[in-house]
């Protein structure tokens, strides 16, 4: 299981129950998860300055309200705004043309609602948080290494400097 202190995920789906069970699973499943739900891809991007560290989204974000974006505009947005947060699909579309169109727009991976659906999203939910967390400790590393380098490349004038030119 992801060991992050805390981490907030967004849930956008416009099935009021689907909401609730997922709030619910990841409740139990992460005890260090904030969960904020969302009815629409519209209201999840007006939020997005709470910065989730994941979004699990519904492909048909649409159903409930005609003009409402699809979670596969939603997935772009995201990518063109905000491509460091990993999405998620949970969709009852069980469709691999459309499962792998997901993927090819972003999406972190894709679920098919089905009997395995929320073992599935404990699993690709732990691997995206600790891809993340990978990230960052290599933005890290990058820095510190570049501050090592920066101290090599300066000891090695100085002593260029002393055994050279001092003389």
């Amino acid at each position: 299981m992801f060991s992050l202190k805390t981490f907030s995920v967004f849930v956008v789906d416009d099935d009021p129950m689907m909401r609730a069970m997922l709030k619910d699973f990841i409740s139990r499943k992460f005890s260090n998860a904030q969960i904020s739900l969302h009815n629409t891809g519209e209201a999840m991007l007006t939020a997005m300055s709470q910065k989730p560290d994941l979004i699990i989204l519904d492909y048909q974000l649409d159903s409930v309200e005609p003009g409402a974006m699809n979670g596969l505009q939603v997935m772009k947005h995201l990518k063109e705004n905000h491509s460091e947060i990993p999405g998620i699909f949970l969709s009852s579309q069980e469709n691999p043309d459309i499962a792998a169109n997901t993927i090819k727009y972003g999406a972190f991976d894709y679920i098919a609602k089905n009997t395995h659906a929320f073992e599935r999203l404990e699993i690709i939910m732990n691997n995206a948080l600790h891809r993340n967390e990978l990230k960052k400790g290599l933005g890290a590393q990058k820095f510190f290494n570049a501050v090592l380098l920066v101290l090599f490349v300066a000891l090695a004038a100085g002593m260029i400097y002393y055994r050279f030119i001092a003389k």
